[in-house]
């Protein structure tokens, strides 16, 4: 083969390369959701992360039948605003502390496509010892 046509398959490699690299990302960028509270969701009309707390004085509502769970959340602005989500309640919902919503806001509800929730750690700091402090083994 010639120079030329080894050089111009290099190019053509290049260029498919770099394409499919631009394709690739753009698709991601448009994909990918940020972090907000719920009067920019609201502006944004577009899918957003927001984070929060579940209002435990209101009480939640799931429907097994249609697979629908309603509940409060107060976002970081504590505003607060109804969440809908059409999947089965999570297993630890009603000892989250801070509740991750992921989804859109529809006529002043938030539409959550998926749940994330941050749980109180099983480990109290009171009770790490340091290993000075702990009971040695007497044999």
């Amino acid at each position: 083969m010639k120079k030329g046509s080894i050089l111009l398959l290099v190019v053509l490699a290049i260029g498919f390369g770099l394409a499919f690299t631009l394709f690739f990302m753009s698709s991601l960028v448009s994909e990918s959701s940020m972090y907000t509270n719920f009067e920019m969701a609201a502006k944004l009309n577009k899918k957003v992360h927001v984070v929060g707390q579940w209002v435990k004085r209101d009480e939640y509502n799931y429907n097994p039948e249609k697979d629908v769970l309603h509940f409060w959340m107060a976002d970081s602005l504590q505003n607060v605003i109804q969440v809908k989500y059409h999947d089965p309640m999570p297993p630890n919902f009603e000892s989250a502390e801070k509740v991750v919503v992921v989804g859109k806001m529809k006529d002043n509800i938030f539409e959550a496509d998926e749940i994330q929730m941050k749980c109180p750690s099983k480990y109290n700091k009171n009770e790490i010892q340091s290993p000075e402090s702990a009971p040695k083994n007497q044999e």
